[in-house]
């Protein structure tokens, strides 16, 4: 399975297939997300490409929201570390399916 770069390590973990994407406009996608365990709760929405790779996954673009009550400011650029979880890198994509 791909690994996406939200936030954190715990944030991969936690939101794995928790999303739904949605129509934005004819060139972008918008995905609504939310995820919460022990002292962690966020919300926002991610930005990908309208459309999916041969694969099925969606190239992010973009993130909004909030964590742990602080605003969310970026992604992880891809190719990076996931942090707690060497040697696997960021790919920023998501999909429908798990």
């Amino acid at each position: 399975m791909k690994n996406l770069a939200l936030l954190s390590a715990t944030a991969l973990a936690t939101t794995s297939g928790l999303f739904f994407g949605t129509m934005q406009d004819a060139s972008a996608l918008s995905w609504d997300w939310n995820y919460s365990g022990t002292g962690i709760a966020a919300s926002g929405t991610l930005t990908t490409n309208d459309t999916a790779d041969d694969f099925g996954f969606y190239q992010i673009l973009g993130i909004s929201g909030i964590r742990n009550g602080e605003t969310i400011t970026g992604l992880q650029p891809a190719g990076t570390p996931i942090p707690g979880n060497e040697p696997f890198n960021v790919d920023n994509l998501i999909s429908l399916g798990n």
